[in-house]
């Protein structure tokens, strides 16, 4: 399920994984930031608080009524408010031990009061009491819950009540727009910088894949520019390496196939001037038809050596003009070759060597069958070049062993007309150099089906 809604490309892949992660570090860092700054305000708040009204108590005490107003307003604050009034706030639920520790900052006398009540989404908290020598550090040895909010009322000696009470600060919201919109600018440039750094990894690689395609199509193309990181260099300097060892595989087999050919031309000719003065016979006669027989496969394989040896440049051609005007040639010379054109398909191709393929599989229907029917249809990525006869066909266990050179079935196929059993070896060897493929089948409804299978 997860590889279906993945991308192909690896550039996609990538970058999909680094924005994925920078996402989910920013949801991370967000929860993370909102989890410490409410722990943070509740520590302080309740800090500050604590401080800030032990400190209002003592100056109210110790200050004329005059200047209460002044000290009040001094000691207020956006999360904290006091206020100077003859009755007390008194809350509903008591925290004991703030009131502990509230008197103990104070040293307050007991006849005195003192009301706090301690709310947080919690629920109520009852610290323990603090020695005196804690009173000035009392919150340095105890941590308050987070989004605390403490409020009640303090008896001061002139029997006035400090009524006070704090709020917990405001919450930012983690996706602020300002968070949204440094977001959205750090994908952007990281999504920038990885593709950039991605297209100069992968565009030596589709090169690589370019390369590959036409070098299996027989495509004589020059080495690749070996660029890019270190790994990428050393994959197209092995795939350089491969392409010129193969060539010289093949050009090297190609010429010592040529040369055993044509060295057997010599004694074969002196044997076949010998045969003439044997005495006239049955065994005269089979010795120059095995000699003939010879003769045709030196010529074949020489032919299959000389062609591959000339390198003919793919081009672009209609491939149903060419085979439009195949059939027609053999129509003009009266063989039933039938072929149904349809729109013009250019495909990039040596024309010659597949118009000789063509050929060689068009003969066969003719020879064996008497008549062919030519078709070209396109399946996916594929085109598909058929040949069909309507003859006996050739058993399921022989199909793939005539592709064998001088293989011939006498069992489906006559060897009549000088055949040696090469052109199928040949033909499917052509069209392996366009990077396709020469397959052989029975037909459902008769006959024999050879067809040519190029990638589009």
């Amino acid at each position: 399920m997860i590889k279906r809604w993945l991308p192909r490309s690896l550039t996609a892949q990538i970058l999909l994984l680094a924005l994925t992660g920078l996402v989910l570090a920013q949801i991370i860092s967000i929860q993370i930031y909102r989890t410490e700054r409410n722990e943070t305000l509740g520590l302080v708040n309740s800090r500050f608080a604590l401080l800030r009204i032990v400190s209002a108590v003592r100056l109210l005490s110790d200050t004329p009524a005059d200047l209460h107003r002044e000290i009040l307003r001094a000691s207020r604050s956006e999360s904290l408010m006091m206020r100077l009034q003859a009755d007390p706030l008194m809350p509903q639920e008591r925290n004991s031990g703030y009131e502990l520790r509230m008197r103990q900052a104070l040293d307050y006398p007991a006849n005195l009061h003192i009301y706090v009540s301690a709310e947080h989404p919690e629920g109520l908290s009852s610290p323990p009491p603090m020695q005196p020598r804690q009173r000035l550090a009392m919150m340095h040895g105890h941590r308050p819950p987070k989004d605390i909010r403490l409020y009640g009322a303090i008896e001061l000696a002139d029997g006035q009540w400090l009524n006070f009470s704090s709020l917990a600060d405001n919450e930012l919201p983690g996706w602020s727009p300002r968070a949204i919109m440094s977001l959205l600018l750090l994908a952007g440039l990281l999504s920038l910088l990885v593709a950039w750094l991605l297209r100069r990894v992968t565009r030596p690689l589709a090169q690589l894949v370019h390369q590959a395609e036409e070098f299996g199509r027989g495509q004589d193309i020059p080495p690749l520019v070996e660029a890019g990181p270190r790994e990428v260099q050393e994959t197209l300097a092995a795939f350089n390496r491969m392409q010129t060892r193969l060539n010289r595989f093949v050009q090297d087999r190609t010429q010592m196939l040529a040369a055993i050919s044509h060295d057997l031309r010599t004694p074969l000719t002196s044997l076949r001037l010998r045969s003439e003065f044997l005495p006239d016979g049955e065994d005269k006669l089979r010795m120059q038809q095995t000699l003939g027989t010879m003769d045709e496969m030196l010529k074949a394989t020489l032919g299959f050596a000389r062609d591959d040896q000339i390198a003919e440049p793919s081009r672009p051609v209609d491939l149903v003009s060419l085979l439009q005007s195949l059939c027609d040639d053999y129509q003009d010379r009266g063989e039933a070759v039938d072929y149904a054109a349809t729109a013009p398909y250019i495909y990039t191709c040596r024309p010659d060597l597949l118009r000789r393929v063509l050929q060689n599989l068009i003969d066969n229907a003719l020879k064996y069958a008497g008549s062919a029917e030519v078709s070209l249809t396109q399946h996916e990525a594929q085109l598909h070049i058929c040949v069909r006869d309507h003859g006996p066909g050739i058993p399921e266990a022989d199909l793939e062993q005539v592709f064998q050179p001088f293989v011939r079935l006498d069992s489906a196929r006559n060897t009549e007309g000088g055949s040696v059993g090469l052109g199928l070896s040949i033909a499917r060897t052509l069209i392996h150099r366009h990077g396709g493929e020469l397959i052989l089948s029975n037909h459902p409804q008769g006959g024999l089906e050879a067809c040519v299978l190029l990638p589009e």
